[in-house]
C-alpha cells in the first residue's frame, strides 16, 4: 500500500520544481515538432499563440516586440493555436491567406527578423492540419519599429506598446543613436568650467608624456566630447556632464539623492525613519567625489576581537561600495535626463539605485565582469580623473573585496518602474556582529572595558552608537533571547557597571524612558 505521506511530497515536489518546458530557449521550442508543447507551453517572454483569424498588422508587432527584447534571444510565435491551446491549424486559409499569415505582416515591421515553418498537427475536430511555427529573432543595432512608428517590447506575456522615450533608450542601449554626441545646446567656452578643462587637459598631456602642443579643443576633440561646426566649437552632452558650469541645467536629474535610514527599511507617514538627507549636484566628477565623502562619514568601523587581539574593519570595503557608486553614476541613463542616482543606506545594508535597466545581454547573472558600457566617452574621459581610480576594475572587484571581507557578494537587480532603474546591495553582517565592536565605542570604553563585554552587550553598544538611545523593546530585536525581563536585567546591569545612563521623566510607566551610553567628557 502507498504510504499517503510520501505521496503528497512527492506531488509537493512537483508543484516546486518547474517542468523542463519552461526552461527551453525559443531555438529548443522552435525547433520541436510536438504539437502538443504548443498547447502547453505558457505564454511568456519567449513564447505565444495567435489564431490563424489574426490580422498581419497584429503579427507585426510580435516582430518588434521580439526584436526589441528586453531579451535577446527572442521568441517564438505558433499561429493556428487558439489562447486556450486548442489546435485549430491554418489549412482552411486560402494560399494568399496563407502567404499572409507565413509574412508575419513583414510589410508593417520592414526591420523584424523572422524565419518559419509548418508543422503537421491534428485539429480540434481529429482532421489532419498544421500550424505555423514562426522564430523572431532579436534585432541588434536598432529599434525595431511598426511602418507607422510604433514600436513594442515582450514584456512577460505582452507586447506592451513604447513610449517616445523608451524608444529612444532602447536606440542609446543597442547603438543606434549616441545620446553623448548629440550637441548639448551650451555655449562653449562661456557656460563651461574652464578651470577643469584646463585640469583634464593637463591630465591628458601628463599621461601621454608628450612635447607636443595641444589646445584645450584639440583634446576635447580627441576624447569625443565636441566638434567643429562652421568656425565655432560645439560641444556634446558628453561635454557638459563632464566640464559643465551648471549641468542640471542639460540633466536635471545629474545628482546623488543620499538617504540615511534609522533600521533596515523605509518608513512613512509618522514613522518615517530617515536620519540623514542629503543631495549631491555638480558635474559627474563633484557629485562622484562628494557622495563618496557622504558614504565614507556614514560608513562604520567595527574593532573585531579575534585570537585575543582587537582588529578594527571597515563596515564595507571601500573598493567595493566606491566602485558600486562610480558604475551608478558613469553607466547611468542619461536620457533619463530628470531621474536622480538615489544612495539608500540601511543598517544592515547599502542600495544605489541608477537611472535605466540592464544593457542588452546583461543579466544580474551576467554583469559580474562583463563590461559594456553605455556611456563610453564619459567613462573613457574619467579615467584621466584620480577620483575614479576603481572605473576599470569594475564589478569584478566589488565581488573580490566584499568576500575578501567576509560578506555577502553585491547583489543587481532590474527594478520596473515608469522608467528602469538598476539596484545595487551591499550587505554588511550586522546579525553577525556579537564579536565587534563599534570603534569608536571601543576607544571611548577603552581597551579593559571593551574586552570584558559579552557578545550580547557588545550588540547593545553598537546599536547605541547608531542609533543613540535603546529601551527593553529595542534590546529584545537584536538580542538572542526572547524574554523581556531577561533583556531588562542586561541593560539593568549595565547601568551598574557604569556603562549605561537610565533616562526617564520619574513618572510611573514612562514610555520614553530609555537606555544611552554614558559619556566619557562628562
Amino acid at each position: 500500500m502507498a504510504d499517503p505521506q510520501n505521496d503528497q511530497l512527492s506531488l509537493l515536489d512537483l508543484l516546486e520544481k518547474p517542468p523542463i518546458e519552461a526552461l527551453y530557449s525559443p531555438d529548443q521550442i522552435y525547433d520541436s515538432d510536438d504539437v502538443t508543447l504548443f498547447s502547453r507551453l505558457t505564454e511568456d517572454h519567449r513564447f505565444d499563440r495567435k489564431s490563424a483569424r489574426t490580422q498581419p498588422k497584429e503579427l507585426a508587432k510580435y516582430l518588434s516586440a521580439f526584436g526589441n527584447g528586453p531579451s535577446v534571444d527572442g521568441g517564438v510565435l505558433a499561429v493556428g493555436v487558439e489562447n486556450d491551446g486548442t489546435v485549430s491549424g491554418c489549412a482552411h486559409l486560402d494560399q494568399d491567406g496563407l502567404s499572409k499569415i507565413e509574412r508575419l505582416g513583414e510589410n508593417a515591421c520592414p526591420d523584424g527578423r523572422f524565419e518559419t515553418k509548418r508543422v503537421l498537427a491534428k485539429n480540434v475536430s481529429g482532421g489532419e492540419d498544421f500550424i505555423v511555427l514562426a522564430r523572431i529573432r532579436y534585432v541588434e543595432g536598432k529599434l525595431v519599429e511598426l511602418a507607422n512608428g510604433e514600436a513594442y517590447e515582450r514584456l512577460g506575456d505582452e507586447c506592451k506598446k513604447l513610449s517616445d522615450s523608451k524608444k529612444q533608450e532602447i536606440r542609446i542601449d543597442k547603438g543606434e543613436r549616441s545620446f553623448e554626441q548629440e550637441p548639448c545646446g551650451l555655449v562653449y567656452p562661456d557656460d563651461f568650467d574652464e578651470n577643469a578643462i584646463a585640469r583634464f587637459a593637463k591630465l591628458v598631456t601628463d599621461n601621454v608624456s608628450t612635447d607636443l602642443q595641444y589646445s584645450r579643443t584639440d583634446i576635447l576633440k580627441a576624447y569625443h566630447l565636441g566638434r567643429e561646426r562652421s568656425g565655432a566649437f560645439v560641444c556634446n552632452n558628453a561635454c557638459a556632464v563632464l566640464f559643465a558650469q551648471d549641468p542640471v541645467t542639460v540633466f536635471p536629474g545629474l545628482l546623488v539623492h543620499f538617504l540615511r535610514y534609522e533600521g533596515t527599511e523605509a518608513l512613512s507617514g509618522k514613522q518615517y525613519n530617515v536620519v540623514k538627507d542629503r543631495m549631491v549636484s555638480g558635474t559627474i566628477v563633484e557629485v562622484i567625489k562628494e557622495a563618496a565623502n557622504l558614504i565614507d562619514s556614514s560608513v562604520r568601523e567595527f574593532t573585531e576581537f579575534r585570537d585575543g587581539k582587537f582588529f578594527t574593519v571597515p563596515e564595507y570595503p571601500r573598493d567595493a561600495w566606491y566602485e558600486m557608486l562610480v558604475n551608478a553614476c558613469v553607466h547611468r541613463s542619461f536620457n533619463i535626463r530628470n531621474a536622480p542616482v538615489f544612495v539608500r543606506m540601511f543598517d544592515d545594508r547599502i542600495e544605489v539605485e541608477s537611472p535605466g535597466g540592464f544593457m542588452p545581454q546583461i543579466t544580474p547573472e551576467t554583469i559580474v565582469g562583463t563590461h559594456r558600457p553605455r556611456n563610453p566617452f564619459v567613462m573613457r574621459s574619467l579615467r584621466e580623473f584620480g577620483e575614479v581610480r576603481c572605473i576599470s576594475e569594475g564589478t569584478r572587484r566589488m565581488v573580490a573585496e566584499m568576500t575578501a571581507a567576509n560578506l555577502p557578494p553585491p547583489e543587481f537587480k532590474q527594478k520596473r518602474t515608469d522608467n528602469l532603474s538598476v539596484v545595487c546591495t551591499l550587505r554588511n553582517n550586522v546579525r553577525d556582529r556579537s564579536n565587534s565592536l563599534d570603534s569608536d565605542a571601543y576607544k571611548s570604553l577603552g581597551r579593559a572595558v571593551a574586552f570584558s563585554l559579552t557578545p550580547e552587550e557588545r550588540k547593545i553598544v553598537n546599536y547605541l552608537m547608531e542609533h543613540g538611545k535603546i529601551n527593553v523593546s529595542g534590546a529584545l530585536r537584536i538580542l538572542t533571547t526572547t524574554r523581556w525581563h531577561t533583556a531588562r536585567d542586561m541593560l539593568v546591569e549595565m547601568e551598574k557597571r557604569g556603562l549605561l545612563d537610565y533616562v526617564t521623566s520619574g513618572k510611573p510607566r514612562d514610555a520614553h524612558s530609555h537606555y544611552r551610553l554614558v559619556s566619557r567628557n562628562d
